[in-house]
């Protein structure tokens, strides 16, 4: 019975203690999952602006849906969209009748596109708009 006041303040500041372990340990790792999405979302987004020259929605680190409904995927090498299969090699985007190059802010060969924030003005005279997450550049 005398120990119970010592026993009490042993235990919360162990678990002060194991908690605070444990958001030292887990927030680096938090950090990195948030920068690999928005390197995701970046990725996506200069495909379908900067390769497809369409407007769309960012649904996931590697997914999109464009402004006509088609749908993008990205496996690490390429990108699978509803209008086929685009590889990638550096700053190269290539499929069918499809080959992009991307210099900074600039892409062109089949599609000639500048990117200015989440917009990409295409070389038609239209405007494709990303929506990402924010602070996604």
């Amino acid at each position: 019975f005398l120990l119970t006041p010592f026993l009490m303040s042993y235990t919360f500041y162990a678990m002060k203690a194991t908690l605070f372990l444990m958001a030292v340990l887990v927030a680096p790792v938090m950090g990195e999952e948030i920068n690999e999405r928005k390197a995701g979302e970046a990725r996506m987004a200069s495909f379908c602006g900067g390769v497809l020259g369409k407007s769309a929605i960012i649904t996931g680190k590697n997914t999109a849906v464009t402004e006509d409904g088609e749908f993008v995927s990205f496996n690490g090498k390429g990108f699978a969209a509803t209008s086929g299969y685009y590889g990638t090699s550096g700053n190269q985007t290539f499929g069918g009748d499809t080959l992009v190059v991307k210099s900074r802010n600039v892409y062109y060969g089949s599609t000639d596109a500048w990117k200015n924030g989440n917009s990409y003005d295409v070389e038609s005279g239209d405007s494709a708009w990303i929506t990402t997450s924010p602070n996604v550049k």
